[in-house]
């Protein structure tokens, strides 16, 4: 990164106030990102945290696209319209959720005026009416997770308002990229700051003030380093399980699939995730396993259940400013990892194998079949233990501590 309000992770872990503070004593927080509890996402690995010390409302996604004539969609929909009826709800009971999660009465067709101007007025309202509720008087900070919250900087007086990009909505697949780009414009004119999961999006995504930060993905660690006992369904495969986390759809290079197979055609190739796309097992490599989606609760199980993790992806635009969060949670589990030649995955490359084209690949998949000796396993896990979601936290809070207060404008 260039310019004097650039900076790394590493320049900004000076870390926040005393993160133990009770509730009350640091600002609240706004937060416009996916729907809480839906995936466990990277923004909520983040406030899973900072929820412990600071009031936070978290504001459901309201889409990134119009709804098409699909059951998927439909089901979406419904679902949907279920939350809305009641805008608001209390926080998960766990005790690592939101003060208030709200569910706006908000309409998918961003790009018709009249849309967005009811957009923000309801979204406006409802969390003017959190804010009186959880943390009257205080001044909040306000973080979006998608360009539909560009309408929104300014709107509550916060002294912060920062712009967390995980994706690269120019290229990302699934979303309307004339609906979004111009949000995103808006959004980068107004934000104090970006802070970003890809390097690459702190250069392509730089706010008209200037300032960024490079925030890579961490890992639950506790969660994927302790041991737990292998699924019925992997434990009588054969070995080697040769395995992926995450979503399986168009990312995923089923070329270098293939090459893996035809090296070890004995082995289990084993997709654990959610299917991005119809799945046709004609076009994947013969004996493919597809599991579907598991729940974050019982994943570490599957992965240290694999011989191997992959991530066999794509080089594409968009996989150009992926940071992938499944390399720290192979590492934690400690389990030898191959991947195909990412940009932000290379700075893990003291401990994962990394390759592009068919034959490196599964050439790098032997490699690292090779390297499963104990203290082959420690190695990686001491990687991953230095990226915890609690590490990152700290740099994130302490990078908006030192943000200068916007100035306030009427809205």
């Amino acid at each position: 990164m260039s310019g004097p309000d650039s900076i790394t992770s590493a320049e900004a872990a000076r870390g926040p106030q005393d993160p133990a503070a009770p509730t009350g004593a640091q600002p609240p927080v706004i937060v416009i990102a996916d729907d809480w509890g839906r995936h466990v996402s990277t923004t909520q690995h983040l406030f899973r945290r900072i929820v412990r010390s600071h009031d936070v409302i978290w504001v459901n996604s309201f889409g990134h696209r119009r709804p098409q004539l699909t059951w998927y969609d439909f089901r979406r929909a419904l679902s949907k319209v279920a939350k809305m009826v009641s805008a608001r709800k209390a926080p998960p009971t766990d005790g690592e959720g939101p003060r208030l999660i709200i569910n706006p009465r908000a309409l998918p067709w961003h790009n018709i005026e009249w849309v967005r101007r009811w957009n923000r007025g309801v979204v406006l309202a409802e969390v003017q009416r959190a804010l009186a509720a959880v943390a009257p008087g205080r001044t909040p900070i306000f973080v979006t997770a998608t360009p539909l919250g560009a309408d929104l900087v300014g709107a509550f007086g916060e002294r912060a308002a920062v712009y967390l990009c995980l994706d690269d909505y120019d290229q990302l697949p699934g979303v309307e990229r004339n609906l979004l780009v111009p949000y995103e414009a808006r959004l980068l004119a107004r934000v104090d700051a970006t802070i970003a999961t890809a390097e690459s999006l702190t250069h392509s995504k730089r706010p008209a003030s200037g300032r960024t930060l490079h925030l890579p993905q961490g890992v639950n660690y506790a969660h994927f380093a302790t041991p737990r006992e292998a699924p019925p369904e992997l434990a009588n495969l054969p070995r080697p399980i040769i395995g992926f986390a995450g979503g399986v759809g168009p990312v995923i290079d089923r070329g270098l699939l293939q090459a893996v197979r035809d090296r070890f055609p004995s082995a289990s190739i084993v997709l654990v995730g959610m299917h991005q796309e119809e799945i046709d097992p004609a076009a994947w490599p013969e004996g493919t396993h597809f599991l579907g989606a598991r729940s974050y609760d019982v994943l570490p199980a599957y992965v240290q259940a694999f011989d191997v993790g992959l991530v066999p992806y794509v080089h594409n635009a968009h996989t150009a400013a992926v940071d992938p969060l499944k390399v720290l949670e192979y590492l934690a589990a400690g389990i030898p990892v191959v991947s195909t030649g990412l940009r932000e995955v290379q700075k893990y490359a003291t401990v994962v194998e990394v390759a592009d084209g068919g034959a490196a690949f599964a050439d790098a998949v032997a490699r690292a079949l090779d390297a499963r000796t104990p203290a082959d396993r420690d190695a990686r896990q001491a990687v991953a233990a230095k990226h915890t979601w609690e590490q990152r936290v700290q740099t994130f809070l302490g990078y908006i501590d030192d943000l200068p207060p916007r100035a306030i404008t009427a809205v």
